[in-house]
């Protein structure tokens, strides 16, 4: 039995990738705008947009373009940081979370991001303790709410694969309910795809393990950010499950040449 609530997820590493909808929460001014503020105003906004499709090299440009100018706008620190964490230079990216959230304790995405990198050094208790701090804010929107879900999913995950039995039941029920509600909220966001696809992908068929639904996820994770490595690799990962080597082949060769260090390559170069 032990062997069917072993929910062998290695979460998207979340891809590694955690997108939270900021919205400006620290930019806004009081009175009549001038040009300019309108302008940076427009500029941070495509820098977001730019960071949920994983353009992050774009995204990355006009943050340090906003920042040269405003520097301490809470919402392009962030989007700094979450580059940085992306590329895996964690160090950096919480030294820049921590002086947001010194700023502002409640900056909910500099709350997720911190969690994900909690997550990452398998220090689960610290990342849970930081989505339930996010989960408290009364002025949680959507996407961000449905990014803490992702964690909790990715969480329960990590806990169900270490535990005994007992964490297994206890941990394992849980997760699809997670990913479900996070699409649920924010349809739009490719990592709750990402996160339900890599569940329905890895997981058992008792548990909620179904290959065509894990391909319709990450078809539409990839199809809403072509650029998002992780995904390419989980997608070659079902196609390879499916016996269709030509995709696997493209979408293998695609997440190589985005990101050569992803985690999920490394998976399948260990298990092909």
């Amino acid at each position: 039995m032990r062997k069917y609530f072993l929910v062998t997820l290695v979460i998207i590493g979340l891809g590694a990738g955690v997108y939270v909808a900021a919205l400006n929460r620290g930019a806004a001014v009081s009175g009549a705008k001038n040009i300019l503020c309108d302008i940076r105003d427009k500029s941070l906004s495509q820098a977001l947009a730019l960071l949920k499709t994983r353009k992050d090299n774009q995204a990355l440009l006009i943050f340090e373009q906003v920042l040269a100018s405003q520097p301490d706008n809470l919402d392009a620190l962030w989007g700094k940081a979450e580059v940085f964490r992306r590329s895996r230079k964690y160090q950096e990216s919480e030294e820049l979370l921590a002086r947001i959230l010194k700023n502002n304790p409640a900056h909910i995405p500099s709350l997720v991001s911190l969690s994900y990198i909690r997550y990452n050094a398998d220090k689960l208790s610290e990342a849970l303790k930081l989505i339930k701090e996010a989960l408290r804010i009364k002025c949680l929107n959507k996407e961000d709410h449905a990014l803490a879900y992702m964690m909790l999913g990715s969480i329960n995950s990590r806990r169900s694969k270490e535990g005994w039995l007992f964490s297994k039941f206890a941990y394992g029920t849980h997760i699809k309910g997670y990913f479900l509600k996070a699409k649920e909220l924010a349809p739009g966001l490719p990592e709750v795809h990402l996160g339900l696809g890599t569940f329905y992908l890895l997981a058992p068929a008792i548990v909620g393990g179904n290959l065509d639904k894990a391909l319709r996820e990450l078809q539409t994770t990839v199809r809403i950010a072509p650029d998002f490595a992780t995904a390419n690799a989980r997608l070659a990962q079902a196609y390879n499950k499916k016996g269709d080597l030509e995709k696997y082949n493209f979408y293998l060769d695609r997440a190589r040449q985005l990101d050569p260090e992803n985690e999920v390559l490394k998976e399948i170069k260990m298990r092909p």
